[in-house]
């Protein structure tokens, strides 16, 4: 076993930025990577993966087998030590095709709400779970993880993930850097709320839900964009506008070019629509 961590640690400390098929893999500290989804490929989402002495533990969302390979062969080529547990991130209720294909010796860590609806597919979690309420602190060896659940914001129980010491926070789908992704089961009030307090916390690297590794400065982008966005919504609701006839009239020119904002506008305008015009 100490000949194992050892060479474990030895890979920790090889920089490393590599291409695969689904992911990019890079590195954001000594035992930090992000795996940044490629466009076009079978990952919906970022994943974060924190190596330690002894564990390996992911972090993400939307996983499929395609991309549970990818992320497992990266490992193996990081370290012999295996995959312990799998931090996800939220689950969005419906989609059967993800988040349950997962390696059976791995224990899923993940928010009540998150548990709640991976119970209500049909299809059943063969893992081990552990769920928690609003905050859970994991030490592993001198790794410090701190997971907060958020009630209601990307979806019901999102998950963000801080390293205190190292300065990395992993938003999942919260924070979209320089991208649009799906908002379809968005409470956008207290989205915007929990965007405020992640521009807040003392972070050197964000790995965000989709897009690139960046900055406090990438979150603020993205709340910038949010407020844009619901700005107009609210702008259309006060109009008393039927939602065909509002989504025609919708008009945000200046992230009409955004990568991902044509591909999910109408799932994303709905949502918010049916939601923002309860507040008249």
């Amino acid at each position: 076993m100490k000949q194992i961590a050892l060479l474990a640690l030895f890979f920790l400390f090889v920089p490393i930025t590599v291409s695969a098929a689904n992911f990019s893999f890079k590195k954001v500290r000594t035992g930090v990577y992000a795996a940044i989804a490629e466009p076009g490929g079978k990952a919906a989402s970022n994943s974060l993966i924190v190596f330690t002495n002894y564990q390996v533990i992911l972090a993400g969302s939307h996983f499929v087998p395609e991309t549970i390979k990818e992320l497992l062969d990266f490992i193996k080529t990081i370290t012999p030590i295996p995959l312990r547990y799998i931090i996800l991130t939220h689950h969005h209720r419906g989609f059967n095709h993800v988040d349950f294909d997962l390696p059976a010796n791995v224990e899923i860590i993940a928010s009540g709400q998150t548990w709640q609806a991976l119970k209500s597919e049909f299809r059943q979690i063969k893992n081990q779970v552990t769920f928690f309420d609003r905050s859970l602190t994991m030490k592993r060896g001198s790794t410090l993880m701190v997971l907060n659940a958020s009630e209601r914001s990307h979806s019901e129980g999102d998950v963000f993930v801080y390293m205190p010491e190292e300065g990395v926070l992993f938003t999942s789908d919260l924070v979209y850097n320089d991208v649009a992704g799906y908002m379809g089961d968005a409470n956008f009030l207290d989205w915007s709320t929990t965007l405020e307090m992640l521009t807040r916390i003392d972070i050197r690297t964000v790995v965000p839900g989709l897009g690139d590794l960046t900055t406090t400065d990438g979150i603020i982008r993205f709340q910038t964009f949010f407020k844009a966005f619901t700005t107009e919504i609210l702008r259309l609701t006060n109009k008393g506008l039927e939602v065909e006839a509002a989504k025609r009239e919708f008009s945000l020119p200046e992230y009409d070019s955004l990568p991902g904002f044509r591909a999910f506008f109408d799932a994303n305008f709905r949502r918010a629509y049916n939601e923002l015009k309860t507040l008249k």
